[in-house]
């Protein structure tokens, strides 16, 4: 009797397998992944974490799509521009760690966006998309004028996006993050400061409606010769805006391997990939002003009396 009911079930537990099936791939909770694109594209420097390894990947590919699995997306890496040609619908997020006028040929030698993908990208932001940037995120799109502040008409859309534009660099050094908001909980745990040795990008072209996360703390630099682009007041290095639905998020960090490697900052790099995919909301509220009120005040200008274009 025991047997006979074994037997039946079984025979029914199959025979459902189909409808099961069918039914997963109906609704789709159990069988699709979600996606972040992952875009390396170095059209101008290639920084060593995005420099492809023997077996195809690059370290800091390998460290995000390990903290992007741990929140239930798959990370799709490439250094190619056309992806952007396609349908973007299928991602949460992008991810940029890129440098360099990405429409245009040389670098590593991979394919450029196409004016039409410069657009899409754009529009899936605006439509809700996540976007992150990592240290030369920055160096993107850079239009290179130097030490002035540019109107926002004379921006490149990509920088308007962003929130942000490189100008230099000087010799990697020591310097003290504040932190500003509170909001990223790896950033809370290390309020009110914490020191770090990299190379600091001097950023200028703030978004004023950015919400500054943490500032670099230019006090106690190294400021002179080669490294007067610090001489200038404390300015944002971690920063998060909104461009129209999309949230978008930036960390000046990640130009050492150690950044990736030694998983000191996991919990950072996680925060702000859930910051681009939603899971964490940060306050739409500018303080620019109030935190970095001389974040424009830049090296060539401030000495000759200029006024802070911040304000």
């Amino acid at each position: 009797m025991l047997r006979r009911e074994f037997l039946a079930t079984a025979t029914f537990s199959l025979a459902a397998l189909p409808l099961a099936s069918s039914l997963s791939a109906v609704f789709g909770e159990e069988t699709t992944s979600k996606k972040i694109l992952y875009f390396t594209r170095s059209q101008g420097f290639e920084h060593d974490p995005v420099k492809l390894g023997k077996d195809g990947k690059s370290l800091s590919e390998k460290t995000l799509a390990r903290l992007a699995k741990d929140r239930g997306y798959e990370l799709v890496s490439t250094k190619d521009g056309d992806v952007f040609d396609g349908d973007l619908s299928g991602y949460s997020a992008f991810i940029f760690y890129t440098s360099g006028q990405l429409d245009q040929e040389g670098g590593d030698g991979h394919k450029p966006i196409s004016a039409e993908g410069l657009q899409n990208l754009l529009s899936a932001i605006r439509g809700g998309t996540g976007f992150l940037g990592f240290h030369s995120s920055t160096d993107t799109w850079n239009r290179h004028t130097g030490y002035k502040v540019d109107p926002v008409y004379e921006q490149h859309e990509y920088i308007l996006m962003h929130g942000g534009e490189f100008i230099v660099h000087g010799a990697q050094q020591e310097a003290t993050v504040e932190v500003v908001d509170e909001t990223l909980p790896s950033l809370k745990k290390r309020e009110p400061s914490f020191r770090l040795h990299e190379e600091w990008y001097a950023n200028k072209n703030f978004a004023p409606d950015m919400r500054v996360l943490a500032s670099l703390q230019t006090a106690g630099m190294d400021n002179k010769d080669n490294n007067q682009c610090y001489d200038r007041p404390a300015f944002p290095c971690i920063w998060a805006r909104r461009e129209k639905k999309g949230p978008v998020a930036y960390c000046a960090m990640g130009h050492k391997m150690e950044f990736w490697s030694n998983g000191e900052f996991d919990d950072l790099i996680g925060d702000l990939i859930d910051v681009a995919t939603g899971a964490i909301v940060v306050p739409t509220t500018p303080n620019l002003k109030q935190c970095c009120p001389g974040a424009d005040m830049l090296q060539n200008s401030w000495r000759t009396g200029l006024v802070n274009t911040s304000d």
